[in-house]
């Protein structure tokens, strides 16, 4: 039975058929303590920044830590890294419509989720940052095309739109392999339009010098990717742990050595600007003034991590003999996760270290406001992930991998046999004469 013909299937007990999508109800109303237990900690800390989030609405910015010198805190840090973690769900989901790569076909549903629910984490960041939050349309009504904010903002709504509904069209099936390959093709040019403004916002701004940096856009997007994937990783595992969803060993290691090659070229960017910045015949006095600040105190503490938890997440996926082992992924994946967040953090700071005037700045440190804010939003997207995986069917069936797997081993079949017909004619020629 094809894929399509099994979407008009009577709903199975317990469930409730909605816009195409049979939603599991029964699986959430006869979860384990365990789940209850997890939700209501999500709850609560939901509560508390809401109460936060309420104090700060009411009595304004003073409870923030932010300051002129410090104008983006940690809203603007976890909006750079929530905007990352999405690119590595599209970059796995779009190399199967793409690039045939049919191991990862099984994660397809769960990375369009994530990449979905991230992006939203991230335009969080953003509405609860405002003292006015309810004036956020007037942006779109009244945009200012010389600000990067504008181009990232809306790039971010939009693919989040794109991601859901895409996430729809692979759980219903409807459109079949079509739609879905024609969603691809939309879906990526706006993720790389959305990680490229977000680069932009700091590239482009040429008073915060180590900002300033055509290197800064390539960086951001394969930190963006190796995170992604890192944490795509890591939630497979947790939905397999929990019988949510299955996977072959293969899928894993394939996507740990994608997770391996993509962290080396993340890597080797870093590096260069790095040599570029120090190199005696290229140093600039601002550029190195301002990096030095992060290989000593106070910001060695952050960056000189970002390079020990990369170099060492690398080394961990190198070895062949031991990249298919799950502790070692695991442990590499969560690594880069932590080594993307740094960098992150990092990333915001450098422009804010020594101000135009060449002054130096102290250090920023979130408030209790902030951290419980951010808290918020995290525990939002894990509420919506924990739910999902009960009521969504994220498991690909096996009869719809079976059926695309023997439909690419028959087209590249058949693309053997094209490249095949012009090399016996060449042969018979060459026999004929």
């Amino acid at each position: 039975m094809s894929t399509q013909s099994t979407q008009w299937a009577a709903p199975a007990p317990d469930t409730k058929r909605l816009i195409g999508i049979d939603w599991n109800i029964g699986g959430l109303l006869h979860a384990g303590p365990r789940f209850y237990a997890f939700i209501s900690l999500l709850v609560t800390v939901i509560f508390l920044g809401l109460m936060a989030w309420g104090a700060f609405l009411f009595n304004g910015g003073g409870l923030m830590a932010m300051r002129d010198t410090y104008p983006w805190g940690l809203w603007f840090t976890n909006y750079m890294y929530y905007v990352g973690l999405s690119a590595g769900g599209l970059a796995v989901y779009a190399s199967v419509h793409l690039f045939g790569a049919e191991q990862f076909r099984p994660l397809s549903r769960l990375a369009v989720l994530q990449a979905g629910v991230l992006v939203m984490m991230a335009l969080l960041g953003i509405i609860t940052d405002m003292e006015r939050f309810w004036r956020a349309g007037w942006m779109l009504l009244t945009p200012n095309p010389t600000s990067p904010f504008v181009y990232t903002g809306s790039a971010a709504n939009i693919y989040m739109i794109i991601a859901f509904v895409d996430l729809w069209i692979l759980i219903t099936g409807k459109g079949g392999e079509k739609l879905a390959m024609r969603m691809t093709l939309i879906a990526l040019p706006f993720a790389v339009y959305l990680h490229t403004t977000t680069a932009f916002v700091l590239s482009l701004n040429k008073a915060r010098e180590l900002w300033n940096s055509a290197v800064m856009v390539p960086i951001f997007l394969t930190s963006a990717t190796a995170s992604g994937i890192a944490l795509l990783m890591i939630s497979a595992y947790i939905m397999q742990r929990f019988n949510v969803m299955r996977f072959k060993k293969s899928m894993f290691r394939s996507l740990s050595t994608l997770l391996a090659t993509v962290i080396i070229i993340d890597l080797f960017l870093l590096g260069v600007e790095i040599l570029s910045i120090f190199w005696p015949t290229s140093n600039h006095p601002g550029h190195s003034a301002r990096m030095a600040l992060f290989f000593e105190a106070p910001y060695g503490w952050v960056f000189i991590p970002v390079l020990i938890l990369g170099v060492s997440a690398f080394a961990l996926l190198a070895g062949r003999n031991r990249r298919h082992l799950p502790a070692v992924q695991l442990t590499a994946a969560a690594m880069y996760v932590v080594a993307i967040f740094l960098k992150r953090y990092t990333l915001m700071a450098m422009g804010f270290a020594i101000d135009p005037l060449g002054q130096f700045t102290a250090p920023y440190f979130p408030s209790l406001v902030e951290i419980l804010i951010a808290l918020m939003i995290l525990a939002i997207g894990l509420l919506i992930m924990a739910v999902a995986a009960k009521i969504l069917p994220l498991q690909v069936p096996d009869q719809e991998i079976e059926e695309h797997a023997h439909e690419h081993v028959k087209q590249r079949a058949e693309w053997a046999a094209l490249d095949a017909e012009p090399q016996a004619a060449q042969a018979s020629v060459t026999e004929a004469g």
